[in-house]
């Protein structure tokens, strides 16, 4: 019984957000660009560290080696 309350009263506050399932799908898809621009900018950052990191890795051996 208590999860069904729970339930009516999130969907409610869900739907009551948004005034139509339009208004839901296109918060959806901004949500979802914001996403897509969050998650690129983080993987070229992760990618340009690990290249910096690896460059100063082989050149450190480099030295070493010699």
């Amino acid at each position: 019984m208590k999860k069904n309350i729970l339930l009516l009263i999130t969907c409610s506050l869900f739907f009551s957000s948004c005034a139509t399932w339009t208004g839901i799908k296109q918060d959806a898809t901004i949500t979802w660009d914001v996403v897509k621009d969050l998650s690129s900018h983080a993987w070229k950052s992760t990618k340009d560290t690990s290249e910096e990191i690896y460059t100063t890795a082989k050149e450190k051996s480099d030295d070493l080696i010699k």
